[in-house]
């Protein structure tokens, strides 16, 4: 086989993902570049033919999709979050002005799941609070209306971030979309000109 062959038959380079994307937003999500020119894109790729930067911009898309797929699922969390935390800032409020005028707290709890049970509270300033992976705190109600408050605004930020983020990631895998439709439209665009260009030098080869 002839050098030429050869060099023909020789796979193109691997796309360095760096050239697919710009900047990152606040959160480290980078952001696709967009396709204005395909000849020019595909120059500073350092590529001449299409499927070698369509390949990289799949890989970059799925990578897009299960971002946003855990997004959506951070977006439930927070979701379920702010309310509950909304919940136990009012009964912390709630025993804490029953505290200030000597009251009790009258309330029904779970035994079990269709079995309740009355209790009277008596409201002594100390309340315990859930933190998670089974860990239970008690705290006086000032310190408990601080920890909830922090974590209400903790909450609040995340799920406007991610709101933010989601938005950010669906606007990516839009552009990658395109991106990859422009590429497929000029490969064959060009490769029915060049079938054209070639039909017409047969045509004219055959008229000599």
């Amino acid at each position: 086989m002839s050098e030429m062959a050869m060099a023909k038959a020789a796979p193109e380079k691997e796309v360095d993902t760096a050239l697919l994307v710009t900047r990152k937003n606040p959160r480290g999500i980078p952001e696709v570049v967009f396709i204005d020119d395909v000849v020019q894109f595909l120059a500073r790729l350092g590529v001449e033919e299409v499927e070698t930067p369509i390949g990289a911009f799949n890989e970059l898309y799925s990578k897009y999709k299960l971002m946003e797929s855990n997004m959506d699922k951070a977006k439930q969390s927070m979701k379920d979050k702010v309310p509950e935390i909304e919940r136990s800032l009012e009964l912390v409020r709630h025993l804490q002005e029953r505290q200030d005028k000597e009251e009790t707290v009258k309330t029904n709890y779970s035994l079990a799941d269709t079995v309740f049970a009355k209790a009277e509270l008596k409201c002594d300033g100390r309340v315990c609070i859930w933190l998670g992976a089974s860990v239970m705190v008690e705290y006086t109600y000032k310190e408990a209306l601080e920890l909830l408050e922090r974590n209400l605004a903790t909450a609040l930020e995340k799920k406007k971030t991610t709101q933010e983020d989601l938005e950010f990631l669906r606007n990516q895998s839009i552009t990658v979309e395109v991106n990859m439709a422009r590429l497929y439209n000029y490969d064959v665009l060009r490769r029915r000109k060049a079938e054209e260009a070639k039909k017409r030098k047969e045509e004219a080869k055959s008229a000599a």
